[in-house]
């Protein structure tokens, strides 16, 4: 297709800088001006360009959305010359609705082929004096930017035309993408997988369609088999692991298919005694089976432990047990690109089971994965087997088993990889080195404390993981436990208690909702539900767009969001009511 109404109009070069975002210091290459051109593309991008983050070789922006978004955001045209939005190419007479993923590009001696629709960030909106509820404006109208692929250098010139080739044209459209990364209907996952597989999808793209796709599976999932308060189970197999630890598998006594849980979440079980009462206790979930309706929990006998003491010694197969469904915090975050360390000590590599399974079910293009386990030996090693099964399915691994007395027949480098219990120098050691990382299509260095940590163990170990990864620079928002909870307040201030059920008010719109601990909706979930349409973009607390004031009551916050809101605002996207009654002004 050739248009002599497609041109280009202006051209620019991008050099990273550090920039003042909004109190912080950022490094970007959003800041450019225009330049007179030629400009000569390489195979990598325009020769002289880098950018600060980003891998893809080049973006262009339509010159007709810089009078939409001036007329959108009332802002004066004037203020903005060519290359303000960032891009390389400032074109006219093809946009976002008329290219699709896998068309080529030709202008002036150079090829190009259009790999994905720009997935504006914070940055942008920083740009252009906007605050980030912008951004999810921005990619519903698709007006957002075009990502090219350099397929044959050359050099491009002001008012070059542009001829653009459809190899497929049944590719979906840069603006359809754009606004189906908005998506949470599962209707649209058909269109997202069939996004995902074209061969031309961008790296950075191909990351956000393929996390869109988990969370619109991990809603799904969430709401199957969901029940409130207690329910019978019965135990139909209890299994012997170590001397100490059994577990005890646990089947609905009704038809309902089983709720399957997030990974790292727990059971809450009430269990009865004649003359004993009742004992209720939360224990995590260990592994299950859908096809087989079971929960595991493996439970530790522990001296003095009333309720584990009554699960080993007293509760057998076929006996009643009354549990909540699936519920808690620490869980693993699947969105993210950072290396995983799953780090635990004794019982508490029970959560870390469903994690590291889950991890490997995000397949080739999951992040790198870091094992550190203490045990006593290899009598006391709870899963050996089936942790040495799973961690050969993880591509990108670093493992590393502490024995702390380990004995005769435990072979070092095969049943453990070190003696004696980590000390904060030897933690440092092992996991401060820089790892690889592939998040946009080029392999680049990260730092090893920009990982995210979940620990689990008894509380010393904990503490003394906890102290070790905080010298070594990791931050606090990195690292996450079975009993460390972060949340927030109006004020800012104290620990704030968990609630079963929350009355909230959405102020704004006159709307009420109760909210149940076991349903485990976020604040964005519980107004979805009740019929609003809040702002949100990413859903896990980066973007910044779901912020909304708080006009009384407390949250908690999961996952915890890299920069947390204002005093008297709250990030709904990740939020649960730590109150009995909250008002929104929403």
């Amino acid at each position: 297709m050739n248009s002599h109404s497609s041109k280009v109009i202006a051209l620019s070069r991008a050099m990273p800088q550090m920039v003042e975002m909004r109190g912080r210091p950022v490094q970007s290459s959003i800041v450019r001006d225009p330049i007179p051109g030629p400009l000569e593309i390489v195979s990598d991008g325009p020769a002289d360009n880098m950018t600060a983050v980003h891998t893809e070789h080049m973006l262009a922006f339509n010159a007709e959305h810089y009078d939409f978004w001036a007329a959108e955001t009332g802002t004066d045209r004037q203020r903005w010359n060519w290359a303000w939005w960032g891009e390389n190419l400032t074109i006219t007479g093809v946009d976002e609705e008329s290219l699709r993923v896998g068309d080529i590009v030709r202008i002036g001696t150079a090829e190009f082929r259009v790999t994905s629709p720009r997935i504006p960030c914070f940055k942008v909106a920083w740009r252009i004096d906007q605050p980030d509820t912008i951004l999810p404006r921005m990619m519903e109208t698709g007006k957002v930017g075009i990502h090219l692929e350099v397929l044959r250098p050359g050099e491009v010139s002001i008012d070059d035309l542009i001829e653009v080739e459809s190899p497929n044209p049944e590719n979906i459209s840069l603006a359809e993408l754009s606004r189906l990364l908005l998506s949470l209907s599962p209707d649209d996952l058909p269109s997202l997988k069939r996004a995902l597989a074209l061969p031309a999808l961008g790296a950075k793209a191909a990351k956000t369609v393929r996390q869109r796709i988990t969370l619109i599976e991990d809603r799904e999932r969430m709401r199957i088999g969901r029940w409130r308060g207690w329910k019978p189970f019965t135990v139909t197999d209890i299994v012997e692991e170590t001397k100490d630890i059994r577990s005890f598998f646990l089947t609905p006594q009704d038809d309902a298919p089983l709720a399957p849980p997030a990974a790292g979440q727990f059971l809450t079980v009430r269990t009865e005694r004649d003359g004993e009462g009742e004992l209720v206790r939360p224990w995590t979930i260990s592994g299950i089976d859908l096809d087989a309706r079971h929960y595991r929990l493996s439970i530790k006998e522990i001296d003095g432990g009333a309720a584990s003491t009554r699960m080993h010694r007293h509760v057998a197969v076929g006996d009643t047990v009354m549990v909540r469904p699936p519920a808690g915090q620490f869980v693993l975050d699947r969105s993210g690109f950072r290396r995983v360390g799953l780090v635990s000590a004794g019982i508490g590599v029970t959560p870390m089971l469903p994690m590291l399974l889950a991890h490997i079910e995000r397949g080739d293009n999951a992040p790198p994965l870091l094992w550190l386990e203490v045990v006593r030996n290899g009598a006391s090693h709870a899963f050996r087997d089936e942790v040495a099964r799973l961690l050969r399915q993880v591509p990108k691994l670093e493992r590393h088993i502490f024995y702390t007395q380990p004995a005769a027949d435990d072979r070092l480098g095969i049943d453990y990889d070190h003696a004696g219990r980590p000390t904060t120098e030897q933690v440092a050691s092992l996991i401060g080195a820089p790892y690889p990382i592939n998040p946009f299509g080029r392999e680049v260095p990260m730092p090893g404390k920009e990982t995210e940590f979940y620990i689990c163990g008894p509380q010393a170990f904990e503490a003394l993981t906890r102290e070790s990864l905080s010298q070594l620079g990791v931050k606090a928002e990195l690292i996450r436990s079975e009993t460390f909870v972060t949340t927030t307040s109006e004020t800012g201030e104290g620990v704030v208690p968990t609630v079963e059920r929350s009355t909230v008010r959405f102020a704004e719109s006159g709307v009420t909702a109760e909210w149940h601990a076991d349903d485990g909706l976020t604040l964005l979930d519980l107004a979805e539900a009740a019929g609003l349409s809040p702002l949100y973009a990413c859903r896990t607390g980066v973007c910044q767009s779901c912020q909304c004031p708080l006009r009384s009551g407390e949250v908690s916050y999961s996952p915890v969001p890299p920069i947390m809101p204002a005093s008297g605002q709250v990030l709904i996207c990740c939020a649960r009511p730590a109150s009995a009654e909250m008002d929104l002004a929403l």
